[in-house]
């Protein structure tokens, strides 16, 4: 596969839907910025939040995916067991990698909470 970010950003999320973590186009000073944990920073970290999150998911649909430069946005729906969550996941790539994931979705589900 290339390193172009649509190509990176469309094998992050296969990597996520196949649970293939060590897949994961990952930079070594990788930053997670989600709405349901504190800011991760470090492929070890990253890995272990997307390993719990795609344990909850049954599946991880990408929808459309736009790139400008060295970023992209995919617009993506998790499939869980209390419903569809749909979102969008911020990517910037340095040198073939993914250097920073920022996503944006609705956290209650996941956190249980009901409005």
């Amino acid at each position: 596969m290339s390193n172009a970010p649509v190509d990176l950003a469309r094998q992050f999320f296969e990597a996520l839907m196949k649970k293939d973590f060590t897949a994961l186009p990952l930079a070594s000073d990788v930053v997670l910025e989600s709405p349901i944990s504190p800011r991760l920073s470090g492929v070890e970290a990253v890995r272990e939040f997307l390993e719990a999150l795609a344990a909850v998911t049954k599946v991880a649909r990408v929808m459309d995916v736009v790139v400008e430069g060295n970023k992209a946005v995919v617009e993506f729906e998790l499939e869980t067991a209390d419903g569809v969550i749909p979102g969008f996941e911020c990517l910037e790539f340095s040198g073939g990698q993914i250097k920073r994931l920022r996503p944006y979705f609705d956290s209650r589900p996941l956190l249980g909470g009901n409005i």
